[in-house]
């Protein structure tokens, strides 16, 4: 018998996200990892995630530490048969959320001091005034981006809380 048509879904949405993860920088295990916990309606043990994407154990319990450094799983107290299982956290977008401001801080942090640094246009010379006055536009236009970036984000995070407290407060054919 073939796969149902889930099945075919769900393969090709965790390529898609493996590929994602990967062009992210991460290994695209994590991508299939994440893939595969954000469909389980229950928590998964490595053995059963290693059998499922056909890897190692080793290299599954390896990048799931990913996932779980940035708050996109978690790992389980151990139970009665001794495995270490792993699911979503309720709060896994509110951990996305501040995975991606705190990359964005740091950032415009570095924008911020890069344009710090800068020598005085004034000071150099003539053939490198003008590469210095374009590289101080450029990045003053860059902050200002990230800026207005951050103006709009506030309250996003508050937001987002209330309407997953709203969607999970419905009934399920609702959503």
């Amino acid at each position: 018998m073939g796969e149902s048509e889930f099945e075919r879904f769900r393969s090709e949405w965790t390529e898609r996200m493996a590929l994602l993860f990967e062009e992210s920088g991460t290994s695209p295990l994590v991508g299939r990892i994440y893939a595969l916990l954000m469909s389980s309606p229950e928590p998964v043990s490595l053995q059963l995630m290693s059998e499922k994407l056909g890897v190692t154990k080793a290299a599954v319990s390896i990048q799931v530490r990913t996932l779980e450094r940035y708050g996109h799983c978690m790992k389980l107290p151990r139970g009665k048969d001794r495995k270490d299982y792993y699911c979503i956290p309720e709060d896994h977008l509110q951990a996305s959320m501040r995975m991606v401001t705190t990359r964005l801080h740091s950032e415009m942090n570095y924008i911020e001091e890069t344009l710090r640094k800068m020598p005085d246009p004034d000071r150099q010379a003539p053939n490198e005034q003008k590469s210095l006055q374009v590289l101080r536009q450029r990045y003053s236009e860059l902050l200002a981006f990230y800026r207005v970036v951050f103006r709009r984000l506030e309250g996003v995070e508050e937001e987002m809380e209330r309407l997953i407290a709203d969607l999970r407060a419905q009934p399920e054919q609702d959503r």
